[in-house]
């Protein structure tokens, strides 16, 4: 797994390109690359979860002919466990096939070959959607110091208030995690339990996705609210809650 973009700004959309065709992934990398994206890629399903398990991507282009797994199952793994944007890029043209994708989850469809040019505007387009929620700084633009007040938990809406009253809306995996953590804040909640609480099988897959989760979640409300989620990991436990939170 080639990293293509070892300095890229913070700016820049990251995108994993999942190919098994080494011509052509190293021909599209350096294009898209060139095109503005940070860019690393992947050969097959294995690789893209250890990449994503260790830092996840804006956006997943993703062929659906890999080696280890059938790219479809891949497509909804990744839409029921993270909030990557998802393009496919595939040969498969025929209708079932395109429905099949955006049924798996894909935000867009592609059929090789296909302009990289195209591709990255897509993919840059798609990035921005997903990552419109302002950041709350200071006037010396750093985040804003941590509140005295809780943080609350919307269960009507699915949303999470931070101290200052900063609303983040949830999907249903992100409310389950928050839910589960949250019943006892200050207390650390096995990954087992998290694993079975969230329906992800107990495996190293299972677990790979629950990290992605919580990175995930962690990175969308600091982005959104301008303060840390304070979800802490626990060394060879789980993850617990760290600070005062109030349901309604």
């Amino acid at each position: 797994m080639a990293d293509l973009d070892a300095n890229p700004e913070t700016s820049m959309p990251r995108v994993v390109l999942v190919e098994d065709d080494v011509d052509l992934r190293e021909l599209l990398a350096h294009c898209l690359s060139s095109q503005g994206l940070a860019v690393s890629t992947a050969g097959s399903a294995l690789e893209l979860y250890r990449q994503i398990a260790k830092e996840p991507a804006d956006i997943v282009i993703l062929d659906i002919g890999l080696p280890d797994q059938d790219g479809y199952a891949i497509a909804s793994f990744l839409r029921a466990n993270t909030n990557m944007g998802l393009i496919i890029l595939t040969a498969r043209s025929r209708v079932d096939d395109r429905l099949k994708g955006f049924t798996s989850g894909a935000d867009l469809y592609f059929v090789k070959p296909v302009d990289c040019r195209e591709l990255a505007i897509a993919a840059t387009n798609l990035a921005r959607r997903l990552n419109t929620a302002p950041e709350v700084a200071d006037t010396q633009g750093h985040a804003a110091p941590p509140s005295s007040e809780p943080w609350v938990l919307d269960s009507a809406r699915w949303s999470v208030h931070s101290p200052r009253g900063l609303p983040v809306r949830l999907t249903a995996k992100e409310f389950d995690l928050v839910v589960a953590l949250t019943q006892e804040p200050g207390r650390a909640v096995d990954r087992t339990v998290l694993l079975e609480t969230l329906d992800y099988a107990n495996t190293v897959q299972g677990s790979r996705g629950l990290d992605a989760l919580v990175s995930r979640l962690r990175r969308k409300i600091e982005a959104a609210v301008g303060e840390a989620f304070p979800i802490q990991t626990v060394h060879a436990k789980g993850y617990l809650f760290s600070a005062p939170i109030k349901q309604l």
